[in-house]
């Protein structure tokens, strides 16, 4: 097959040269567009990552970063599981986990710090105006409190109540975290809550926090088997960063509830 003409001025393409450079710009166009089409399909994630938390952190910060992971990679499932238990990652119970308290020093397992988690007492207004908001440890004493009883009475901040408040009159005591803050907003007593909790409810006044030398830290823990997973990876890169976009509240350096009435 003859592809050039050779002439004076050069060579010139005859026509079944013309015909296979045609045919190569086509496939050079769409072997562009093949490696375009598998550069996406790697970048892209999908599968499922089970994640767990407490009750708290649940709603107020991980509910909000699932909803803008999932605009980011919509392919990819996140099942939450929420226990205010120690779920063991390194049986596979979940691959990532937002926890607070200690340091995870289990085997098998990477933490990193992402902030720490103050702690204040809180009453509601309709309580401050009718009985005064405590302003210390020492007048603390005279008010109802509301306590915690089951995994969370172990946290930091009810840990401090018990010992500030030994004699104080408990009138309810509850194992969920909504039900405590459902109570406190009724006006029943004061109780001891995670400033990111209630410095944003409008009818909780904080009354004394944060608490000195009381706090926690948000632990993000993974499994060294996942956290390499390109999923899993993707995850706590963002779940890291959005949860430092919360740092003042959780810190408990701002919010609107803590003014005093």
């Amino acid at each position: 097959m003859k592809l050039f003409h050779k002439k004076q001025t050069g060579y010139v393409l005859t026509e079944a040269g013309a015909e296979l450079r045609a045919t190569a710009e086509r496939v050079e166009v769409e072997a562009n567009a093949f490696a375009e089409q598998a550069g996406a399909m790697g970048r892209r994630i999908s599968g499922v990552i089970r994640v767990t938390t407490n009750e708290g952190l649940a709603n107020t910060v991980m509910a909000p970063a699932l909803s803008a992971f999932r605009k980011l990679h919509p392919e990819v499932r996140v099942d939450l599981v929420v226990d205010e238990r120690r779920l063991d990652l390194t049986r596979g119970a979940a691959d990532v986990a937002l926890r607070t308290g200690a340091r995870p020093t289990e085997s098998g397992l990477v933490a990193r710090r992402l902030t720490p988690m103050a702690w204040a007492a809180y009453c509601s207004r309709n309580y401050a105006e009718e009985r005064g908001c405590p302003s210390s440890v020492d007048t603390l004493c005279r008010h109802v409190l509301i306590g915690a009883e089951g995994p969370i009475a172990a946290l930091p901040g009810w840990t401090w109540l018990r010992q500030a408040a030994p004699g104080a009159e408990v009138v309810a005591t509850s194992s969920s975290l909504t039900n405590l803050i459902s109570a406190v907003k009724s006006g029943l007593g004061v109780t001891i809550l995670p400033c990111f909790l209630a410095d944003s409810d409008p009818d909780l006044v904080r009354c004394i926090g944060p608490i000195p030398g009381v706090q926690s830290d948000v632990w993000l823990v993974t499994r060294e088997d996942a956290r390499d997973v390109r999923r899993v990876r993707a995850f706590i890169d963002f779940l890291a960063a959005h949860v430092a976009g919360m740092r003042p509240l959780l810190a408990g350096e701002a919010g609107p509830g803590r003014a005093r009435i």
